[in-house]
């Protein structure tokens, strides 16, 4: 049976964990894809207007950062769909068009405590395998707490590098005209220089 990866975000930008990371699921979860889908608009992220980048440019960004590995694939249903980007009509659109495929959900720890707010989470649990990737500020007592109260069904724990890098800390460094270099991989360091994404005011 075909295993497929779900990873969403913003990826406001992508940068070098998010890569990381979805390697290390393919790798622990023998996936045959891991499709990244890059949101229109975060329900829950509360980023500036101003700090947003189009969705044409993240889309952009993430097929230059991922061109190249085997298994890595974008799909932009949710920049199609528009609006208010919920998870539980991505796996669905999923469901509809990989039907006899099991179905991997890629969340950070930090997405896992507030989870119980996300749209329709009682039948996304039912849905699509649960896979958590650890953040460095996520307190484990809290964790195991959200995963008792969602019920989720055996989610699976990656082990990756807890690696401090975050797309908010970029844009800041970037608007603050400090150096973005290793942060994010060498073509989407230079897509955001050219298009001057993130840039100071």
């Amino acid at each position: 049976m075909t295993r497929l990866g779900l990873f969403g975000g913003s990826f406001n930008p992508i940068h070098i964990a998010h890569l990381i990371i979805a390697d290390r699921f393919v790798e622990q979860l023998g996936l045959d894809r891991c499709y990244f889908i890059p949101a229109a608009q975060p329900p829950l992220k509360s980023i500036p207007p101003h700090e947003l980048a189009p969705a044409a440019h993240r889309v952009a960004m993430v097929q230059a950062a991922i061109a190249g590995h085997p298994r890595f694939e974008i799909d932009t249903c949710e920049v199609e769909r528009g609006g208010i980007s919920y998870t539980i009509e991505t796996v669905e659109h999923f469901r509809q068009r990989f039907p006899q495929a099991e179905l991997f959900l890629l969340i950070g720890a930090d997405q896992l405590l507030e989870f119980h707010l996300w749209h329709r989470w009682q039948q996304l649990v039912h849905l699509v395998q649960i896979c958590i990737a650890p953040r460095p500020m996520a307190n484990p007592e809290r964790l195991q707490e959200q995963l008792a109260r969602i019920h989720a069904a055996s989610p699976q724990f990656l082990e990756v590098p807890l690696l401090e890098i975050s797309s908010s800390d970029i844009r800041h460094r970037r608007a603050r005209g400090l150096s973005i270099r290793y942060l994010v991989p060498e073509a989407v360091l230079r897509y955001i220089y050219e298009q001057r994404l993130y840039a100071p005011l």
